[in-house]
């Protein structure tokens, strides 16, 4: 059976920091079993990982305002990750479409404070509930969000 990781932005940039070398910063919020499982996945032909598009948006808002950063992400990422033949396309971006929105609702929580984006992570994991998916963050707002609201996700931080 193929198992679905739906990263969100902390994990998607912890991973590029441990193991492309991609942000000087290296900010790491996920632990290291979960790096490694995450460092597999990309290996693995059975799990297929998928980055919601809003965690891209995130990484041109917040980092591409240095040349030097564009081009070694355009490399590392764009060209490594995402533009090779990756096995049939077992890397994915997910647009927002109709059933993330859909799963957006089911997402509001009064009086937690949680940002859009974080949402629509968590909207797009939703998308995937009913294969063997697996959520990686180390936020404590979506883990607030999933829990209040009895979503049906696993989590990995």
């Amino acid at each position: 059976m193929e198992e679905f990781y739906v990263l969100d932005t902390c994990s998607f940039y912890s991973y590029c920091c441990k193991y492309l070398n991609l942000f000087t910063d290296k900010d790491i919020s996920l632990d290291d079993n979960s790096l490694k499982m995450l460092h597999n996945a990309f290996n693995a032909s059975e799990i297929k990982i998928i980055i919601p598009s809003v965690i891209m948006v995130e990484i041109f808002d917040h980092y591409f305002n240095d040349e030097e950063f564009i081009n070694k992400f355009k490399y590392e990422v764009y060209y490594r990750l995402f533009n090779t033949d990756n096995e049939c396309n077992k890397i994915a971006i997910i647009d927002i479409d109709t059933e993330v929105l859909e799963n957006l609702f089911n997402c509001y929580t009064e009086n937690v404070n949680v940002d859009l984006h974080d949402k629509l992570i968590l909207a797009t994991a939703l998308k995937y509930k009913e294969q063997n998916t697996t959520l990686f963050t180390s936020d404590r707002r979506i883990k607030k969000i999933q829990r209040l609201n009895h979503l049906s996700i696993n989590i990995k931080s």
